[in-house]
């Protein structure tokens, strides 16, 4: 699987989380809900800058070839983590839009499907949704420093 090389601008840049829930409105109250799907992947609008011919020229290489025989490849991209992660893309059909020119410097915008590599871990996110229920998370993980840095080693002595 090709890795797709560019790094996306942030102006312009948003994603849809994939929802994974089948809804019905109901007449009052609540809306009845359940899991429907499983991994079901983010809709990310992107734009990529190509200040050069060399970038173009791969911008469109890369895109024929992931077009014209569809397929998947890899980018890294920040959707429901702080931090960027590799990611399984395909482009979206009909997406594509090309940015005003300054001169050969211009950029192009487009949509891609994607789905984290590592989708995470439920427990882990149950236990941070249970520190957060706490109160205050930042006194709960200042006591865990204090308990590392200094109750540790004082309880340690001299060894």
């Amino acid at each position: 699987m090709n890795s797709f090389a560019l790094c996306p601008l942030q102006a312009g840049y948003s994603f849809s989380p994939g929802n994974n829930m089948l809804e019905q409105q109901l007449l009052g109250g609540f809306a009845r809900q359940r899991r429907m799907f499983v991994n079901n992947v983010h809709m990310v609008n992107v734009s990529v800058l190509l200040p050069t011919k060399s970038h173009a020229q791969y911008f469109w290489a890369f895109w024929r070839v992931h077009t014209l025989n569809p397929q998947k490849f890899l980018w890294r991209l920040i959707t429901d983590s702080s931090e960027m992660q590799d990611h399984t893309c395909q482009f979206v059909a009909e997406s594509l839009s090309v940015g005003e020119r300054q001169g050969v410097i211009y950029s192009v915008s487009f949509q891609v499907r994607c789905k984290p590599l590592n989708n995470g871990d439920l427990a882990f996110d149950q236990s941070i949704a249970d520190l957060w229920d706490t109160g205050s998370p930042s006194d709960v993980l200042n006591l865990l420093e204090q308990l590392v840095n200094e109750s540790f080693p004082d309880a340690l002595g001299v060894i």
